[in-house]
This record gives structure tokens, sequence and C-alpha cells, in this order.
């Protein structure tokens, strides 16, 4: 198993189907199957049901995922808990996609999908990714996607994660 973790606007998605087209595995998005589960989009999600709720699911989700060869493809704060961290250490490689808070922001400009970016000013979003930037650091492997192409990304990942 391969999991993407990274901030919101890493390419997590965007680079998680080409690299699962590349290397012939079944991608599945934690943010999709929790939606398709509840039936409901993240964004309601949250404003009914609150993150700690959200988060529970991205646990369960971990835990119910175990086909393999799959590639999965996580939300921003899914390495805020220990507990995901060590599931998905103890069951596959863990890549962070680095991409710098600059265009991490120009990324998600509008993109009003993402509830913990509504309302947030480039300070806001700073301090969120500096706390979170340890934990992403904790991956087997560490990319950065910063001005680079999809293709290019997955090049270099393919080849990575076949040494590994």
């Amino acid at each position: 198993m391969i999991y993407l973790t990274g901030f919101m606007g890493s390419g997590k998605t965007t680079i998680g189907q080409a690299l699962g087209k590349a290397l012939g595995y079944q991608v599945v998005d934690t943010d999709q199957w929790i939606e398709n589960e509840e039936q409901v989009q993240i964004r309601e999600l949250f404003q009914e049901k609150g993150e700690q709720y959200f988060r529970d699911l991205e646990t369960k989700a971990l835990q119910e995922l175990k086909e393999k060869p799959l590639l999965v493809t996580t939300g921003g704060g899914i390495v805020i808990r220990k507990e995901n961290r060590e599931i998905m250490d103890e069951r596959g490689t863990v890549v962070y996609l680095h991409c710098e808070i600059d265009e991490i922001i120009r990324r998600t400009e509008g993109d009003e999908s993402r509830p913990l970016l509504q309302n947030k000013n480039k300070q806001a979003v700073l301090e969120l990714f500096q706390q979170r930037l340890p934990l992403y650091k904790q991956a087997d492997i560490i990319i950065d996607t910063t001005e680079k192409t999809v293709m290019q990304i997955v090049q270099e990942l393919k080849g990575l994660l076949l040494k590994a």
C-alpha cells in the first residue's frame, strides 16, 4: 500500500490518480470514501458534525482500506492522529508531497470545498501548515511538488517507490 500525505493543495488527488494509473494500483481517496460512506459532502459534515467526527471517519477509512495493491490519497489533516500515522506506517509506504505555502495558497484560492480554509487569512493557513509539517516529515518518502508537472512528480515517485 502507498499512502500520499500532504497539506491541502499539495497535489495528492491529482498525483494519486496519475501514479495509480502508472503503477496499475487501485486508487482510493479517503475524503471520497467518507463522502460515500456518509452520503454528504465533507464541507457539510464539518458544519453538521464537527471536525472530531470527521477525524474519526478518517481513522475508520484507514482501518477498512486493506486491499493490495492500493494507493490511498489522504486528507491534509489525517496525520494529526498518531493512530492514523501508525496504521499507515504498519501497512505500507507513506509519501509526503511537500509544496511551498505560497503555491498552496495560490492553488487553493477560492476553493470552497476545503472547510479548514474557509475565512482564513494567509497567516492562519501558514500556522496550520507549520503545525502539521513535523508530522508530514515522518513519511518514508518526501517529494517536493512545487513548480513540477504531474508527470515529473509521477516519474520521480515511481523511481523512489521501486527502491523503497
